[in-house]
């Protein structure tokens, strides 16, 4: 690792190295040991790191968190209109396999044909015929509509 990336890696991790990248972190403790100028630019970091760390935080106004929240989101029908396009097919794929879901559960709940189901007079005549016995049958003709 040379000093410039050295120093890069000061300015945007600080100089903590437990801050630093991990992949980057060995070669930069070994250029940290090695090198004279590497221990003054961390020593200008920590001291940075703990400046910064020691003034205080600036309170932020619920208004301004409202307008940044707002300005971040987009508008209700842009979103709506999101779903609705093929720029995201994660969205257009849930939306079509819960629209599935949603036939499959209607298709399940609906009733069955008459003809596979005994009728309330199939019923009615199995147990009449139950009652009276073997010698006499009962005869019911219905018409439904």
């Amino acid at each position: 690792m040379d000093m410039q990336r050295f120093s890069e890696i000061l300015k945007a991790y600080g100089g903590n190295p437990q801050h630093w990248p991990m992949y980057e972190r060995e070669a930069a403790l070994q250029v940290l040991q090695c090198s004279l100028e590497a221990k003054n630019l961390q020593r200008e970091a920590l001291l940075l790191d703990h400046l910064l760390s020691a003034a205080p935080m600036p309170e932020i106004s619920s208004a301004l968190q409202k307008r940044i929240l707002k300005a971040t989101q987009p508008p209700v029908y842009k979103r709506i209109l999101s779903w609705l396009t093929f720029e995201q097919p994660l969205k257009f794929a849930s939306a079509f396999a819960i629209s599935c879901l949603v036939a499959l559960i209607i298709w399940n709940v609906m009733p069955t044909s008459s003809v596979s189901s005994p009728s309330k007079i199939d019923l009615a005549q199995e147990h009449s015929s139950n009652a009276m016995g073997e010698e006499e049958e009962l005869i019911i003709v219905a018409f439904s509509l």
